[in-house]
């Protein structure tokens, strides 16, 4: 009365491959190589391309676009590494709030060529350090090692009140980029900046820290 149901079949070794492949080749699952791997993939082919038509491509125009190729290369690294923010270590310990190496002036500067050369990241930390390391020259912040954004800016603010809110919004950013890997724009560091020259040139309005 009912069909004999036969037990489905074993698929062979190749048809099985077949299968695989067919399955992976649906756009569900996509090219899921990284921005920089798709880059590298593309100028390799290019290169190729190059390489084979060498024969016919004059030396000055092979010259020219083996250089533009290298200057792609170095200006995608570079936008990568901003966005993963400045490097732990770099720049005299960057991870230390108050340097001891570095003193206020030199910290400034150092944030005038970050962000010079657009690296807004390591401009803020180092415009923030510079603030910190201000303060503790004029005795309104405790030089103590391992002090934190948010210890600095606690004195700043005891010293000079009526500009707590950009202080306390400058630590929070210092953190941010710092340990949470964030890019700050360009307005928020020159901001940064600002509150640093503003401050220096203000007169606190409590007495230094002891000691």
């Amino acid at each position: 009365m009912f069909a004999r149901l036969e037990p489905p079949l074993q698929p062979s070794s190749d048809d099985a491959r077949r299968q695989l492949e067919h399955e992976l080749s649906k756009p569900k699952y996509g090219d899921r190589r990284t921005l920089l791997q798709k880059l590298m993939d593309w100028l390799n082919e290019r290169l190729a391309d190059l390489t084979d038509g060498a024969g016919s491509l004059p030396p000055l125009w092979l010259g020219l676009v083996l250089i533009m190729l290298a200057a792609l290369i170095g200006l995608g690294l570079t936008r990568i590494r901003r966005r993963q923010g400045p490097e732990r270590g770099s720049d005299h310990d960057v991870d230390e709030v108050i340097s001891s190496e570095l003193d206020a002036d030199e910290l400034r500067a150092a944030g005038d060529r970050a962000l010079a050369d657009g690296d807004t990241a390591l401009a803020h930390v180092q415009y923030f350090r510079a603030l910190a390391r201000r303060g503790v020259d004029r005795t309104i912040v405790s030089a103590r090692p391992g002090a934190t954004a948010h210890e600095v800016a606690n004195e700043l603010s005891h010293a000079f009140p009526d500009r707590r809110a950009d202080i306390d919004a400058a630590a929070r950013t210092f953190d941010e980029v710092r340990y949470g890997g964030r890019v700050p724009p360009r307005p928020v560091v020159e901001a940064m900046r600002d509150l640093d020259a503003s401050l220096a040139r203000s007169r606190p309005a409590h007495p230094a820290v002891t000691r």
